[in-house]
């Protein structure tokens, strides 16, 4: 088949619903379009995969595979390391099926359709495409420049293909197909304008007409069948991908995303930037504001907070309390309090268990049931707040 990429051969376009767009013959030059970003399904002829029925030792999958080329060594011509091994996931018991196909000629095929753009290849041996049922042998014949012969089903993971001659007609291809095929009945798929003359030729001999059935072959069940077949020859070559990122079709989505990406973090180091230029400015303008006002002092850490404990520093010693000073903070809670205490009653009054000075806010500890509402009202009059920490904790601080 070395001369395939020149000839044509049958395709089909399919839809994802498995209905047929698109049929016909061409080369494959002629289908770089439908080919370019396109799943592609390869139906290998029957000819060029050998399907071996093999009597597998016991073993885990993994050396199984390992063993493989050592299997199969005495049942083909050619060496095990030139070809491509696909183990059946069907089977009974011990009995397995492999799938041999040559590697170089797969790579070739590969490289072509990917050199075309193709998104994902899979490879089928074409006998597992055809319909199979039991105890019914299913054939396929073909007369084409590249496909001049017969392709059998005989089990469900089993088949044989074989070269006809040229100058066959259709009773040396019923012969054949009669040779190559199991005991049964045999359903027999052929090119349109061979459907009369093999159907004269099966009614003129008694044998044929009880076992064959001659149909024109169609692709809506190849295309059906080859959904499910499990051997993908594409898979066991090393060095094709057979679900290849296509970086040409994402070169420009690509850019884009990329570009997006430089703006976005270039947008943010100009603003991360500005703020800290901001934030610079503003912590010169407080040191200098400290500075002015605080002349002899050293600015530390934080020039607000350092300011602020300035203030309330010189304001105790002017005689000026701070609003979260303790004594302020505990002489207008005992005045709510009181307050509290004499519209409710101060027997009503929940014990204070203690009363702590804490990160600028007094901490009560109360034993019982703290008129809430009230106690609050007293204390927004005198510009405090109330905070519930648990069911004991209770926590007084200056509103800001």
């Amino acid at each position: 088949m070395a001369s395939w990429p020149n000839g044509t051969f049958a395709y089909a376009v399919s839809a994802l619903d498995g209905s047929i767009l698109r049929e016909g013959k061409a080369g494959l030059s002629e289908l770089a379009a439908s080919i370019a970003k396109s799943n592609i399904v390869l139906l290998i002829a029957a000819t060029d995969v050998t399907l071996l029925e093999l009597t597998i030792p016991p073993m885990t999958e993994s050396r199984l595979k390992q063993a493989l080329p050592n299997l199969i060594e005495d049942q083909i011509m050619s060496d095990s390391s030139e070809c491509v091994l696909m183990l059946g996931t069907k089977g009974s018991g011990s009995q397995r099926t492999v799938a041999v196909a040559q590697r170089s000629w797969l790579q070739q095929l590969s490289a072509s359709l990917f050199a075309l753009g193709a998104g994902n290849i899979k490879a089928v041996p074409a006998q597992l495409c055809l319909p199979w049922k039991k105890e019914q042998n299913s054939a396929r014949l073909e007369h084409a420049s590249l496909d001049n012969g017969v392709t059998l089903r005989l089990g469900e993971e089993s088949g044989v293909g074989m070269m006809l001659e040229p100058a066959f007609g259709a009773n040396e291809a019923l012969t054949t197909i009669a040779m190559l095929a199991r005991p049964g009945a045999i359903d027999l798929q052929l090119p349109a304008a061979l459907v009369n003359d093999y159907k004269l030729a099966v009614r003129a001999n008694p044998e044929w007409d009880t076992r064959f059935t001659v149909q024109e072959a169609k692709w809506p069940g190849a295309v059906q069948a080859a959904r499910s077949v499990g051997f993908n020859l594409m898979a066991g070559l090393n060095n094709a991908q057979t679900n290849r990122i296509q970086w040409k079709i994402w070169r420009w989505p690509l850019v884009l995303a990329t570009l997006v990406l430089v703006l976005n973090i270039l947008a943010l180091n100009y603003d991360y930037w500005t703020l800290k230029r901001e934030a610079t400015a503003l912590r010169q303008s407080m040191i200098q504001i400290f500075k002015t006002t605080f002349p002899k002092e050293t600015v530390v850490a934080y020039p607000m907070e350092q300011m602020r404990k300035n203030l309330e520093v010189a304001q105790r010693g002017s005689g000026q309390a701070s609003p979260d000073d303790f004594t302020l903070l505990l002489t207008q809670f005992g005045s709510a309090w009181n307050a509290v205490g004499a519209a409710v009653g101060m027997d009503k009054l929940p014990e204070l268990g203690s009363v702590e000075y804490k990160d600028r806010a007094l901490v009560l500890q109360v034993k019982g049931t703290l008129p809430q509402k009230e106690l609050q009202l007293e204390l927004d009059a005198r510009g405090l707040v109330l905070k519930k920490n648990n069911a004991e904790i209770w926590q007084i601080r200056t509103a800001k």
